[in-house]
């Protein structure tokens, strides 16, 4: 199996560091007032991430001007080396990355306008020409993307759903999918209570998202922290309790003789993690949700961008959802309406 990661979502788990309740009532009162009436689920407040400085003062590293300086720092008593020979463990230099990526995450919404892919192609105008020659011919079949910061499945599916109003069977099969994830939860041995305020929001939106009138509505609904966040940790919960109950069918996989327990609530269930093609797996098989992800890399072996396809046990009630991936990161992928043959 391939190992392909990203955040297909972000916020932080009960295992690590998890939502709280918000006592903001003003920003509720306006994230309501921009949604449907429908919408009564508690809302949960992400906890901020550290800024890269904060991180740095907390290892009592080298800020980047002493870095360029060479300034020196003190180890002990009365000794003192140059900044540059300060010897940072594991540990540190991967919180110090995490933040640095969080950092770099928060300056972008948490779900974009769909763009024409073009733009995607000016991002390497001045970089790699198989990037640019792999994206022209993407965008024989693609013509539009949508980039996001975790949340590219459930808009993705939210949204298809959503724009199939002539199709309520698609919605009803969304919904009954997401009730049906409480048991697979309840079946991992996952209290209800630290779960419950997650579950109740996605169910209230995908239970509401026929009343959004076009895209940009349900994107308004995704751009608040407090949605968003509680559905991106209901499916990664969802994904470590389909692993759970799965173990026999993906403990091989798993490497450092790790176990299903320890792989889930380091890579799985907490938030800010890259999403490995196992939790991708493990999503489309619980929620019965068919995607296919495209792979855009500078390998130069190949001209085209290759598609993978993920998809359920049984059979898929809808066509494939397509996500792109370039290292690290999932963007939402839309085929031109010629090419579409019934997707919705």
């Amino acid at each position: 199996m391939h190992q392909h990661s990203e955040t297909l979502y972000t916020a932080s788990g009960p295992a690590a560091a998890s939502p709280t309740e918000s006592d903001s009532t003003s920003a509720g009162a306006a994230t309501a007032a921009a949604l449907p009436p429908t919408l009564n689920a508690p809302i949960v407040t992400p906890i901020a991430p550290a800024t890269t400085e904060a991180v740095l003062a907390d290892l009592s590293m080298p800020s980047q001007q002493d870095a360029i300086s060479g300034a020196p720092t003190t180890v002990g008593a009365g000794a003192s080396v140059p900044k540059s020979e300060v010897q940072l463990t594991d540990e540190q230099i991967l919180t110090q990355m995490q933040a640095i990526k969080d950092e770099e995450a928060n300056a972008h919404p948490l779900v974009d306008v769909s763009v024409d892919l073009a733009e995607l192609e000016k991002e390497y105008e001045n970089g790699s020409a198989t990037f640019r020659h792999k994206i022209k011919n993407l965008s024989e079949t693609h013509d539009r993307m949508r980039r996001s910061r975790g949340d590219a499945f459930a808009f993705a599916w939210f949204e298809r759903v959503m724009l199939a109003k002539e199709r309520p069977e698609l919605h009803a099969n969304a919904v009954k999918a997401i009730e049906d994830s409480k048991d697979l939860l309840l079946a991992a041995e996952f209290e209800l209570l630290a779960f419950e305020d997650f579950y109740l929001v996605t169910l209230d939106i995908i239970k509401s998202v026929l009343h959004f009138a076009t895209p940009d509505e349900l994107l308004l609904a995704f751009q608040n922290d407090e949605i968003s966040n509680s559905i991106v940790m209901h499916f990664r919960l969802v994904a470590s309790a389909f692993l759970k109950t799965h173990q026999d069918d993906y403990a091989p996989f798993l490497e450092f003789g790790q176990t299903m327990d320890e792989f889930c609530s380091m890579h799985v269930e907490a938030m800010g993690r890259e999403s490995e093609e196992m939790m991708v797996i493990a999503l489309t098989k619980a929620l019965r949700i068919s995607i296919e992800v495209a792979y855009l890399s500078g390998d130069t072996s190949a001209d085209e961008v290759n598609f993978l396809p993920f998809l359920p046990d049984t059979e898929p009630y809808m066509p494939p959802l397509v996500l792109l991936y370039r290292p690290g990161h999932y963007d939402i992928l839309y085929r031109k309406s010629h090419c579409l043959d019934g997707v919705v």
